[in-house]
C-alpha cells in the first residue's frame, strides 16, 4: 500500500481527512467551491475516507484470515468448515 495513513477520498491536513469535508461533498476553500473527490488509484490505499477501509484493504485482511495465518492451529478457512 502507498501512503497507508492518508485517506483516498477526503480533503485537508496531513491525512487528507477533515470532519467538515466528506467524500463527494462540495466545500468552500478560500472562496472557491471544491468537490471532495477520490485518489486516482484506491487499490493502493488502506483508508477510503479516513473512517472506512478500501476494498483492497478489506481483501488483504480477508486473504490473511481465510488462509489460516491467524488461527491456531493454522487451518485455512476452506478446511476448517465442513458441511454436514
Amino acid at each position: 500500500f502507498e501512503r497507508p495513513l492518508v485517506a483516498c477520498c477526503g480533503y485537508g491536513g496531513k491525512y487528507n481527512y477533515g470532519r467538515d469535508a466528506a467524500c463527494g461533498e462540495t466545500i468552500n476553500v478560500n472562496g472557491k467551491n471544491i468537490m471532495v473527490g477520490s485518489c486516482k488509484d484506491p487499490s493502493v490505499r488502506v483508508s477510503w475516507d479516513g473512517v472506512h477501509f478500501t476494498e483492497a484493504a478489506n481483501k488483504f485482511s480477508f486473504d490473511l484470515v481465510s488462509s489460516g495465518n491467524f488461527s491456531n492451529p493454522p487451518i485455512p478457512l476452506k478446511l476448517a468448515c465442513h458441511p454436514r
